[in-house]
């Protein structure tokens, strides 16, 4: 199994609660996070844009613009890359890059990155990095 991740999303996904997606939208994100719980070595492709989380956005299914198609989310990606030491278009085990984020991410570091994410201002995410 291989699923196709960007960068920010393994911050996203650490504090994913189901709350605030379309009704398809939480069915694709709940679906690829047991997919993860349950196969933590699953190997993961790392996308320089959308992934497949996004397939499901109501957004880019009519071709809508989306926030996840600015720029300040493709820096966020470059920003979480760089931190975790992954490169685009490489393949690395789920359970690597988790233990990667619980090495280096902590609150204080989230909040830098994620402060101004519509799901952080929601308070959706918040307490994801909680020790």
């Amino acid at each position: 199994m291989k699923i196709t991740l960007r960068p920010h999303h393994f911050l996203c996904l650490q504090g994913y609660k189901g709350q605030n997606y379309s009704k398809t939208q939480a069915n694709s994100w709940s679906k690829i996070s047991q997919k993860l719980e349950q196969n933590p070595d699953a190997d993961i492709l790392i996308a320089d844009s959308s992934d497949d989380l996004c397939k499901k956005c109501p957004a880019l299914l009519k071709n809508e613009k989306s926030r996840c198609i600015e720029q300040s989310v493709n820096q966020l990606d470059s920003k979480v890359a760089e931190i975790l030491d992954i490169t685009k278009g490489k393949i690395y085990k789920y359970s690597e890059i988790l233990e990667k984020i619980k090495k280096v991410f902590t609150k204080e570091k989230h909040e830098q990155l994620c402060s101004d994410c519509a799901w952080w201002i929601k308070g959706l995410c918040r307490d994801s990095f909680k020790k």
